[in-house]
This record gives structure tokens, C-alpha cells and sequence, in this order.
């Protein structure tokens, strides 16, 4: 139990990242009383009824949900006025989670933008915050290079790489310049910070998002399913063991090692983290994933389409010949004759509607869809992290890593999502 005067703001708080921060401190994380206040920041607007967060009640923290803030459009000062204006208790915000990005094509000039906001975000805070404690922003293993094709580090990936990036490399990733920012701004301050690094991300959101791969594959899976007989909108007619769905990608893409993490455990992980600055903050930077031991999405595949009814199996034949980490990001194999998960959801997008769910149309990947359909053909490298760190600083057990996926699959449907 704490003195119960902890005000957490979480700013990107629709997004992957945020909306799971939110759900567990409204939940709350990790014991009653430890925060009294929560502040759910958003660009866009969010309709609270519709986010699943918990309903309010005598061991939860007061939320607030402030829309339209836009971190990109004034400076520090003028962000602080727009606070001041919009928050209740802005004063008394003890804890700040960054999450929020603005994802632009040209790489140069999102690092300008986004360094801007978080830029704009603290020195708002460091004028009207006096209580501040602790900063905590998720990195990711971009900043390991794996943006490059076939990586740039040997894994598995250990904090300190991040820290020797090949400098026309770095120039294109923003986490660099969020260190500068905040090792600057908090000298001097009584709060601290750190930076958490997961790979990919598997969590849920209830108006979609654009770099969801679990989101991608749930309404390609569920479509796949429908298209088949299968599913709660289908007449299950059909043979379930015959409906047989490859993995969208090469063998060399199913078979690579990585290190996934749920959105629920990064939230807790940030939340931990910024409850204990004498072991976390400082700048450190922790590797987050469900488990030490590193899977693949081989494995993972028959349990994820099984969850649909579907049998999950190998890639196709026509597209194992792409296992030379020659592509880079959003680039797909020419070689492959079948539909990509984006492609299909396209294709056959309208029966979400006429099974009554068109929040799946309006709620899906959008523009970040060809990023996700390239993922099992790009990422045909091992690129697990070390997860040394996070275990010295004492925080849960390992999890299993097919959990997270499944907590999100009955989100989606939930939500409306998928079928």
C-alpha cells in the first residue's frame, strides 16, 4: 500500500500499449490504493463506453479520459495551458507512460515529429507537475536494427547494443533521441525514468490499430473460418481437421527465434518498473517478453488458428524460396500465388457486416497491413532478447506466450472486431 496520492497520465492511451496501461491500473495494478488518480490521454476521440476498461467502483482509481490533445501542434508552454485547462489535477500527476507515436513514411522526419511531442509532453510536465516521480516510453527491438534485413546484432539482444546502433541506422529510429530528451530534462528533478524494449506486441484495443498483428490474423483467421463453415456467424457443417490454413510466410520466417510479450505484461512491467526508481530508473533500459526461452511462430501457428476451428499448417510450397533475409519491411515475395491475410480480409471484408459486425471494416489495420502481411517473410532471422535484466529486478514469473494471443482473440470478439 502506498500513501494513495499517485496520479498516473498515460498519454497514446487508445493505442496497443495504452489502452492495456490503463486497464491495469484501473484494475488495479498491483494492489488497491496504489494509485488514486488515472488520466487516459488520447489524440482521437475514445468512447469510454466502448473500451472495456473496468466499471468504476469503490477499489478503483478515478479516471478521467481527455481527448483531442494534440502533442504535435504547439510547444511545451502552450501544451502546458492546454493541460492546465483540460486535465483536473494535472498538478498532482506523480507518473507518466509515453505512448504516443506518430508513425510517418519518410523516417527522417517522423524521428523530428515525434521527438517533438515527447519534447513538448515533458517540458509541460516539468513546468506544471512538481510531483513528478518517474517517465517510463517502450522502445522495441527496431532499435536493435532489425529493420535491417537479416538484423545487425547476433542474438540473443542485450541492452547495451541498442546503445551501438551503425549511425546512419540510428538516424532513422526515435528511441535515441527519447533518451537525450529525458537524460536531459530530469537532471537536476527529482524523477527519474527508464525505457522498456519488447518485440512484438500482442494485445488488444477496442477501436483497432494499425500495427496490431494479432488484430491482422484475428480477422483473417476468423474470415478464413467463416468462409469455411466454421465460426459462431457460420452453419458448422464442415470438417474442422480438413480445413487446413498455411502460415503466411516462408520456413524460414516460421522457424526463427523471437521473443514475443503480451500488452497486459509490458503494462505491468512499466507500471513495476516505475514504482521502484531505485532499481529502474536511472535510464535503464529492460527487455520485456513473455518468457526467457524464445519461440517461434511455427510453433505458435496451429494453436492460434486452432482457437478459429482451423488446423494451422507449414507455409506453402510456393512460398519457401524466400529464406535469403533479402526483404526488408512491407516487401512480400513475388513468388507466392496465395492471398496475403491483408488481401483476404479485403476481399471478403463485407460479410463482417453481413454477420452484423461492421466495427470490423472500421476498426481494422488499416494502412499498417502490408507491414503485417510481410512479417513471416522479412523477419526470417533469430532476434530473441536476453531477458538477464528484467529477472534481477525481481518481477513476475514467466508467462506463457499462447495466452496473450487467446486474452485477445476474446477481446476482439467482444468488441466486435472479428467473427
Amino acid at each position: 500500500m502506498t500513501d494513495n496520492l499517485n496520479h498516473a497520465i498515460v498519454y497514446g492511451a487508445s493505442g496497443l500499449i495504452g489502452w492495456a496501461l490503463i486497464n491495469q491500473l484501473l484494475s488495479p495494478y498491483p494492489e488497491i490504493g496504489t494509485f488514486s488518480k488515472v488520466t487516459a490521454i488520447t489524440n482521437r476521440p475514445l468512447d469510454l463506453s466502448e473500451t472495456l476498461w473496468p466499471e468504476p467502483d469503490s477499489n478503483r482509481p478515478d479516471l478521467q479520459l481527455v481527448s483531442g490533445i494534440d502533442l504535435r501542434g504547439c510547444d511545451g508552454p502552450a501544451l502546458a495551458e492546454n493541460l492546465k485547462q483540460a486535465v483536473q489535477g494535472i498538478e498532482g500527476v506523480t507518473h507518466i507512460y509515453y505512448l504516443a507515436f506518430s508513425a510517418i513514411d519518410d523516417d527522417i522526419e517522423e524521428v523530428a515529429t515525434n521527438r517533438q511531442m515527447l519534447q513538448n509532453v515533458i517540458d509541460a510536465h516539468n513546468m506544471i507537475s512538481p510531483n513528478l516521480k518517474f517517465v517510463a516510453f517502450p522502445g522495441g527491438t527496431r532499435g536493435y536494427g532489425i529493420y535491417v534485413p537479416g538484423g545487425t546484432f547476433t542474438p540473443p539482444l542485450v541492452e547495451e547494443m541498442a546503445k551501438n546502433l551503425p549511425v546512419e541506422y540510428a538516424k532513422t529510429v526515435v528511441y535515441p533521441a527519447y533518451r537525450e530528451i529525458l537524460e536531459t530534462a530530469s537532471k537536476g528533478k527529482e524523477w527519474t525514468w527508464c525505457e522498456v524494449c519488447p518485440d512484438a506486441i500482442i494485445g488488444f484495443t477496442p477501436n483497432g490499430s494499425q500495427f496490431s498483428l494479432a488484430l491482422h490474423w484475428a480477422q483473417y483467421l476468423s474470415l478464413y473460418a467463416y468462409k469455411n463453415g466454421i465460426g459462431p456467424h457460420a452453419q458448422d457443417t464442415a470438417d474442422k481437421s480438413a480445413v487446413e490454413v498455411p502460415f503466411p510466410g516462408s520456413t524460414a520466417g516460421a522457424k526463427s527465434l523471437f521473443s514475443p510479450v503480451s500488452s497486459r505484461r509490458l503494462a505491468r512491467f512499466m507500471i513495476f518498473a516505475s514504482l521502484h526508481p531505485e532499481t529502474c530508473g536511472d535510464g535503464r533500459l529492460f527487455n520485456i517478453a513473455d518468457q526467457e526461452a524464445p519461440c517461434t511462430y511455427g510453433e505458435l501457428w496451429p494453436q492460434l488458428t486452432g482457437w478459429f476451428g482451423l488446423f494451422g499448417v507449414e507455409p506453402a510450397e510456393d512460398s519457401q524460396d524466400t529464406e535469403d533475409n533479402t526483404l526488408k519491411v512491407g516487401e512480400l515475395p513475388q513468388v507466392t500465388s496465395l492471398l496475403a491475410p491483408g488481401e483476404y480480409v479485403s476481399a471478403f471484408k463485407d460479410s463482417f457486416t453481413e454477420c452484423g459486425r461492421p466495427k470490423a471494416i472500421t476498426g481494422g489495420v488499416g494502412s499498417g497491413c502490408r507491414q503485417l502481411d510481410s512479417v513471416g517473410y522479412w523477419l526470417t532471422f533469430d532476434r530473441q532478447l536476453s531477458l538477464k535484466k528484467l529477472k534481477e529486478t525481481g518481477f513476475e514469473a514467466d508467462e506463457n506466450p499462447v495466452g496473450g494471443w487467446l486474452e485477445s482473440f476474446a477481446l476482439f470478439r467482444k468488441a466486435g472486431l472479428i467473427l
